[in-house]
């Protein structure tokens, strides 16, 4: 994501310019910036006054701001973990200085609704396949979740007018999703992929609908669909969401940044909040939450309503984050849930 972005909004940048030193000394000490010593010009309290005006005024060309980027991405969009279906964040981990209070308790306010939304959403983990796991999906419908197209792509396969598990080296591939797969925790809930429904050929809305077996390997029940949103619903320039799901590597983040904003965890269950910064038309969001490759397929939510405003499906470093908007799942699921 863009992360001059985050200061556009003035109390997040009062409570960065008002805290500096206790943050910044944080992620030192932390371990989470590297040649420390040839950063200290910028590293100081009106060094960074300067750039974050500059940031806020739109006016910031990043030149030799490692050690300042590395500061606002960890304090203005950290990633909480999820344990036991909720989440805790810098407010009720008062030990962790390098994040933003004003985030946390923006977050905190809207816990009720991300309660009720986090049990449905779950990591598709695969048998018979070189990848143990490929993404994140979340129910939809009855019986039915969603996913991003080049997720599904890599265990299912159209044949005729419908669509086949692939097979490898013989054995045919199996998908699974998992709504649990918490850190420190082993607890499973485990639900087999019994058909894929669709896979959206249109490569500007990356979805795919699956079918879930109606019990778990436990016997229990399905989660509830997570309510999407209607029309233009939320959908503004500005607006705070969470994007829930399992981040993991992808292409094109960089090591250090993964390891230090997210503390070297991964593969498991998190909450990243963000903004939506832009949109088009009525088919794709853009949004600044920190995510990586396993957050393909994840949820967006609105912290305001709980709905989900779109499905996640592409990051690009200092860039943006691409979600196919919540109207035009909606449709696929009216057009092939039958």
């Amino acid at each position: 994501m863009e992360y001059t972005q985050i200061f556009g909004d003035a109390e997040v940048r009062e409570e960065f310019l008002d805290r500096f030193t206790e943050i910044r000394d944080a992620v030192m000490s932390s371990g989470g910036l590297e040649g420390v010593g040839a950063l200290e010009g910028m590293l100081q309290v009106d060094r960074a006054g300067d750039a974050v005006k500059r940031m806020a005024e739109g006016t910031w060309h990043g030149d030799g701001d490692s050690g300042l980027e590395a500061i606002v991405r960890k304090f203005g969009r950290p990633v909480y973990l999820i344990r036991r279906n909720t989440f805790a964040t810098a407010a009720d981990a008062p030990d962790d200085d390098a994040e933003s209070l004003v985030i946390a308790a923006r977050v905190s306010a809207a816990r009720r609704r991300l309660e009720g939304v986090i049990p449905s959403v779950g990591r598709v983990d695969l048998r018979n396949h070189d990848e143990t796991w490929v993404g994140t999906a979340w129910m939809v419908a009855d019986g039915l979740a969603v996913t991003n197209h080049h997720v599904a792509k890599t265990f299912a396969t159209r044949r005729g007018d419908g669509f086949v598990f692939r097979e490898s080296s013989g054995a045919r591939v199996h998908a699974y999703v998992d709504w649990y797969h918490e850190h420190g925790r082993t607890r499973e809930s485990r639900f087999r992929v019994t058909e894929v429904v669709w896979m959206e050929p249109d490569p500007s809305c990356d979805a795919a609908l699956i079918r879930l077996a109606p019990a778990g390997e436990d016997g229990e029940p399905l989660p509830p669909p997570i309510p999407l949103a209607e029309g233009d619903e939320g959908v503004r320039v500005g607006r705070w969401v969470g994007v829930i799901g399992y981040p993991w590597t992808g292409r094109h983040d960089d090591p250090a940044d993964r390891t230090r904003i997210f503390d070297g965890i991964f593969e498991c269950k998190r909450l990243a909040p963000g903004r939506i910064i832009s949109f088009e038309g009525d088919r794709l969001i853009h949004h600044d939450a920190t995510t990586l490759g396993g957050n393909s397929g994840s949820v967006v939510v609105d912290l305001d309503t709980g709905r989900a405003l779109g499905l996640h499906y592409q990051g690009w470093p200092k860039r943006r984050n691409y979600a196919v908007r919540a109207a035009s799942v909606a449709r696929l699921v009216h057009r092939h849930a039958s």
